[in-house]
């Protein structure tokens, strides 16, 4: 059964819209990688600063797998300059998918 995943960011203050730039830069090959089904990001009406991508994957573990593929290439390390705290990743059991 699929799972879904929240990628939670918080980022220094006014450099949301950065961040934002950066990520529809990567979600692209988020989309085409092994086990992702649906990737979406959201930004806070009241706090541009506070973005979340939602994420449905076949598995944890091609979740695991592309965060691993993610870090290999640096590209979490690129986007910690934007960030005021760690990110902040949960994984869900899906109990009635719509």
């Amino acid at each position: 059964m699929a799972i879904a995943v929240t990628l939670e960011l918080k980022t220094q203050p006014g450099k949301g819209g950065e961040l934002v730039g950066a990520l529809k830069g990567m979600l692209g090959d988020t989309r085409a990688r092994q086990g992702a089904q649906k990737i979406e990001m959201v930004v806070n009406q009241d706090d541009s600063d506070h973005i979340v991508v939602y994420e449905i994957w076949d598995t944890k573990e091609d979740h695991q797998a592309y965060m691993g593929w993610r870090q290999e290439r640096g590209d979490l390390d690129a986007l910690g300059g934007l960030v005021a705290e760690p990110p902040k990743v949960t994984y869900y059991d899906i109990a009635d998918p719509g």
